[in-house]
């Protein structure tokens, strides 16, 4: 007999053992998600108070193995969200609630990032002041900024004091509703400002700050990625250089925007972020190199354990290079299972198993929770539980085939078996490649609303270039450095850096090589992430069940709708509106404003470039003062979805006229015309026709406004600053309480906003 439910469920349970950490990791993640999601923010007391409770209550059920495990769960959701809460506790500081212009600023320098052609800076120990605003008060003052400089006159160091004149900003908010939030990461960033200098940073001379040994440790790292990124771009200029870079240090943003592009179009971008293969490929150099040497030695190969030997001193290789790199979220996770893997050598067990990698999550989980709603998280992450449930999963079968022809006894039978594990090793490589490409899916769809369709070929090409010249040249270039040899093995490196990049632009030059997709919401992004744990996790035939929950996620953006209208407004040069046309193509104000709005825009929208306004027409309707009337307007409308003239729009929509506002000029024709007025400009009168009017300051305000025009003629606005009370949420000023003579802020410059980072889907 098959027994009752609860004895199936029971043992169905315990069949799932051994997966059992990795379902605590989903948990600690889940908790964490949903201290992301509140519009409100929690007391901070609350999550150590109900893990508390649910702690007495997991003590008093311990003896019923059901509700054991579901109270455990629900401990190890409120850890995490206890974790988040004191997360963003211990990083408070503030950020700007204004633009500044021409601020004096005057702060230590503890990060320089390479660009082509200029160089940004983080200051931290800061004293601002303006003319307007005069000196920031403490509660006021950010802990860090992000300035982008001028052309310098003397190098700049970790460590150095400087002082310079500088536009600065507030971190930008989201682009548009649901979009990515810059103010966020920045908060956990200890960000509280971005900006560009308007002259050479000068060195000056600083005070005495107390580094902590930690501190003073991570200066040096900062430092040592600094002189080695310089040292290799005086060895290989140009793209090269910054190839190379972006592969020893990590350091990305000296990239030329056409091959940041094609990498990402060719599914290679993820050769430029120090993640697990880079890790992997380092530990593995030394690991093997050490234990070569060793042997070398008899009296110590003879004597000693020199495979433990060489794993110890890998491991120590392995967080030199990660430090370097700068600690992001995939060095972390690969640091942690490298660590781990390690560690099985030096205690003789499997260092490949699903503990391992719930072992790391749970590691970064803890250390930064915020890491979790990023992308570097979710598709690193994502792509190795894959790995590892298709490779550990089918070990025997793997193994089997690694045997093939090894034992033949005549020469004929070797050389096939040669051919079979060369075509075995491409099989391997190609699985590797399909499995990273379908498991990271779903998160390039959510965060970058595009798929890359030859990233297999891509990698198949450009991997073991990396894995076998790349990378043991750039180990070796590291190791000569101190001596000042590094120059032939850097540039052999760089021969195969140019290769790479080739690769990835002419892979990226395919036709259809990338797929734009439409915005995907959170809740396509949940299914489809419970769908792919479920079918890595679950041990049985019930795993394919996960199948129909990424399948429901997938369908997700079939059931979204883009907004009709979007409008945002931000200083002089960014003022832009795009309307929704029967071809479901936006149609701009501007086709050079807002360039950050516009493209997230379009991304989401699954657009490849603006289209402009209806052509502006001289017979595009003007009132006069006997035209006031709405039948009137009607009567001189023009065919066509819209019409413009210099300095106004209408649209006749399924709610009636919209008027967009370009100048002051059209303020009056507008307000007597729409039910919808949207003005780039400030509007202070009355407008008569128009159920609402959405102006400059609104904008300025609230963010992007996207107004939806339901099937009944009404419509429905969202405001992107509506984010709720959460302490990374930026207040503005009101309407009225516009500092006296301070203009509203111009948007930050693309290199020094939202852009810039590895993990920044604006970028």
């Amino acid at each position: 007999m098959a027994g009752s439910f609860p004895e199936r469920f029971e043992e169905f349970i315990a069949t799932q053992r051994p997966n059992w950490p990795g379902w605590a990791a989903v948990a600690l993640g889940s908790g964490i998600a949903i201290y992301f999601g509140l519009a409100e923010e929690p007391p901070l007391w609350l999550g150590p108070g109900i893990a508390a409770a649910l702690f007495l209550a997991t003590m008093a059920m311990r003896r019923q193995p059901l509700a054991l495990l579901v109270l455990a769960g629900l401990l190890a959701a409120t850890i995490g969200f206890s974790a988040a809460c004191l997360r963003t506790e211990l990083v408070k500081a503030p950020q700007l609630s204004r633009s500044l212009y021409r601020a004096d600023v005057t702060g230590r320098v503890i990060e320089v990032e390479l660009y082509p052609g200029s160089f940004r800076v983080t200051l931290d120990h800061l004293a601002i002041s303006s003319e307007k605003a005069g000196a920031l008060a403490d509660d006021a003052l950010p802990e860090r900024v992000r300035i982008k400089l001028a052309k310098a006159t003397e190098p700049i160091q970790i460590g150095d004091w400087v002082k310079l004149t500088a536009d600065l900003q507030p971190p930008a908010p989201p682009a548009a509703p649901h979009a990515f939030d810059f103010r966020r990461q920045a908060y956990f960033e200890r960000l509280g400002g971005v900006g560009f200098s308007l002259q050479p940073a000068i060195k000056v001379e600083g005070r005495d700050v107390g580094i902590s040994p930690l501190a003073g440790l991570l200066d040096w790292l900062d430092a040592s990625r600094l002189t080695i990124g310089r040292r290799i771009q005086a060895e290989l200029p140009g793209a090269t250089g910054a190839m190379a870079m972006a592969l020893i240090v990590g350091n990305q943003t000296a990239l030329r925007a056409d091959d940041v592009k094609a990498m990402r179009d060719s599914g290679l971008a993820h050769l430029t972020s120090i993640s697990g293969l880079h890790i992997g490929l380092a530990a593995g150099i030394f690991f093997f190199g050490l234990r070569a040497i060793l042997a070398l030695v008899p009296p110590v190969a003879l004597r000693y354990d020199i495979k433990k030997w060489a794993a110890v001193l890998a491991l120590a290789g392995a967080f030199f290079y990660a430090g370097l790199a700068g600690m992001p979220v995939p060095t972390q996770r690969a640091l942690v299972m490298t660590g781990v893997f390690f560690c099985a050598i030096l205690l003789d067990r499997s260092p490949i198993s699903m503990r391992v990698i719930a072992f790391a999550a749970i590691v970064v989980l803890l250390i930064a929770p915020d890491a979790l709603v990023g992308a570097s998280f979710q598709m690193s992450f994502a792509a190795v539980l894959g790995l590892i449930r298709v490779f550990d999963g089918g070990r025997t079968q793997f193994a089997a085939l690694r045997r093939v022809g090894r034992d033949a006894p005549d020469l004929m039978g070797r050389i096939l078996g040669m051919f079979e594990c060369g075509a075995l090793w491409l099989g391997t490589l190609m699985l590797t490649s399909l499995i990273a490409s379908l498991m990271t899916a779903p998160y390039a769809a959510y965060h970058f609303d595009r798929l890359t369709l030859y990233g297999i070929a891509a990698n198949m090409l450009a991997v073991p270039l990396t894995g076998f010249w790349i990378m043991p040249l750039a180990v070796l270039a590291l190791v000569a450095m101190p001596f000042g040899l590094e120059h032939w093995p850097l540039a052999a490196m760089g021969w195969g850096c140019d290769l790479v990049i080739a690769i990835a632009h002419w892979v990226a030059g395919w036709p259809g090589a990338v797929v734009l997709v439409p915005a995907m919401p959170v809740a396509g992004l949940l299914l489809t992430s419970f769908g792919l744990v479920w079918l890595c996790l679950i041990v049985g035939r019930f795993k394919w069940l996960g199948l129909a929950f990424f399948a429901l996620g997938c369908l997700t953006p079939l059931s979204q709708r883009s907004p009709d209208i979007l409008a945002f407004a931000s200083g002089q040069s960014s003022r832009l509106v795009a309307v929704l046309g029967d071809d479901g193509q936006y149609r701009f104000s501007s086709m050079r404003a807002g360039k950050i709005p516009a493209e997230t825009w379009l991304r989401r929208n699954a657009q490849a470039k603006r289209l402009p306004f209806p052509k502006q027409m001289a017979a595009a309707p003007e009132l006069n003062s006997h035209q006031r009337r709405l039948d009137a307007v009607h009567a001189a409308a023009l065919p066509g979805e819209g019409s413009c003239n210099a300095d106004w729009c209408r649209f006749d929509t399924r709610m009636g006229f919209v008027a967009v506002v370009l100048t002051e000029a059209g303020t009056e024709a507008a307000c007597h015309t729409a039910r919808l007025v949207i003005s780039l400009e400030p509007v202070e009168g009355f407008c008569p026709s128009a159920e609402r009017v959405i102006d400059f300051f609104d904008m300025w305000r609230h963010g992007t406004h996207a107004i939806s025009i339901e099937g009944d003629g009404s419509f429905r606005v969202t405001r992107a600053n509506d984010t709720g009370n959460r302490p990374w949420t930026m207040r503005r000023f009101p309407k009225t309480a516009q500092p006296q003579g301070e203009a509203a802020p111009e948007p930050a410059d693309v290199s020094t906003g939202a852009s810039g980072q590895s993990d920044d889907p604006e970028s």
